[in-house]
């Protein structure tokens, strides 16, 4: 048998294994893409994922007919595609590399800039300042809990503010972490506006209420307190939607009967991004009923004895993942390449729900049970 014979078959041989790996590979991304569309999402983000639905599909038809094909074409073929998915994870590990996925384009900008930038995480951030004898816990967000209903327990429970009593360490856009004391229901408002007989505001709403990536005393809040010397409580958390707003109101708000109530509203995210992953959780959907409420006001050694549980797996996982599992996850999804040539533009909100009418009935039921202890809320809109 010549030599020529021998190699023949063997590169035959790789083109159909190759074929196969490439209709597995197509198989696979179908199942992600179901679990992420249908399971981690619930459906709601079918019209972002429908992209990736039609890949995989194309994919499965495309090389199941390549298997068909002759030795020669199928050869031809998988070379060409080998050398584009090889050329590909050249170029996201070389962008992983130069545009560490922790800090991403932020930190490179500061760099440019001359600026210095910490690239810890917020767990991180946490535990360097506990060794340092500083009670520093990462902020934790309810948006977090929509997928599963609640935080982990017994019992389902929802929690709307984070670990009471403790530094948090909430965000870093300008290159420094900035952290805040939180209060005794883990809102980032100074302890004691709890303590006046009368409230005269309090705000509702996501980051921007909450006061992400400013100085204590900037936020909105801080600001109004400075303004007019009154007693203010924000209640607003980064990622809150409609549903969430108006829980926190029920919960926190109802009993200390404000004067006036901020509904601080940011169009692109709430009723987007946030109202149609809420939707899908049956204890916020709860809050709609007027005689709902989880008592939270009553519970807070239980929301952070669960918030401390979350919080410790949260960070094991994180130092475990930082360095090799998330990594490798999202080079093995062309995570840079993706957001550079916009191809996931919202990918996780380009949502074809109509979220209106419930948007409706609920800043209906917020405004009328602010009238019913005599306050009045004022709808803040940021465009």
């Amino acid at each position: 048998m010549s030599l020529k014979s021998e190699i023949i078959p063997k590169r035959f041989r790789f083109a159909r294994g190759a074929a196969w790996l490439f209709l597995v590979a197509s198989i696979l991304l179908l199942v992600y893409t179901y679990y992420r569309a249908e399971i981690t999402f619930h459906g709601s983000m079918d019209n972002g994922y429908f992209k990736y639905y039609l890949i995989s599909l194309a994919g499965i038809i495309f090389w199941g007919g390549v298997l068909r094909l002759k030795d020669e074409i199928k050869l031809n073929i998988v070379m060409v595609t080998t050398s584009l998915v090889v050329g590909l994870y050249l170029v996201e590990i070389s962008l992983n590399l130069v545009f560490p996925i922790v800090v991403g384009n932020r930190a490179a900008a500061a760099r440019a800039a001359g600026v210095e930038f910490d690239t810890r995480t917020k767990f991180q951030v946490s535990q360097n300042l506990k060794s340092e004898g500083v009670d520093a816990v990462p902020s934790v967000h309810p948006c977090a809990f929509i997928g599963s209903n609640g935080v982990a327990g017994v019992e389902p429970l929802y929690p709307f503010g984070g670990v009471s009593g403790k530094t948090t360490v909430f965000c870093n856009e300008s290159g420094k972490y900035l952290n805040f004391p939180s209060d005794r229901y883990g809102f980032n408002n100074p302890d004691s506006e709890w303590d006046s007989s009368q409230t005269e505001w309090v705000l509702t709403g996501d980051s921007f209420a909450h006061g992400t990536c400013v100085n204590s005393g900037d936020d909105i809040a801080g600001l109004l307190r400075s303004i007019t010397g009154e007693t203010v409580i924000n209640l607003g958390n980064a990622g809150n939607g409609p549903l969430i707003e108006l829980a926190v109101l029920k919960e926190y708000a109802e009993s200390r009967k404000p004067k006036t109530v901020l509904w601080v509203y940011y169009e692109d995210n709430e009723l987007v991004k946030e109202l149609i992953g809420e939707k899908s959780s049956p204890l916020l959907m709860s809050y709609l009923q007027p005689e709902f409420s989880q008592n939270l006001i009553h519970r807070q050694t239980e929301i952070d004895n669960r918030l401390g549980k979350y919080i410790a797996k949260a960070e094991a996982e994180a130092e475990a993942e930082a360095e090799a599992l998330l990594w490798k996850i999202r080079v093995l999804r062309l995570y840079n390449i993706r957001e550079r040539i916009g191809f996931d533009v919202d990918v996780e909100v380009e949502a074809d729900v109509d979220v209106s009418p419930l948007f409706t009935e609920i800043l209906t039921k917020a405004r009328d049970r602010t009238a019913a202890w005599g306050g009045k809320l004022y709808f803040v809109y940021l465009p």
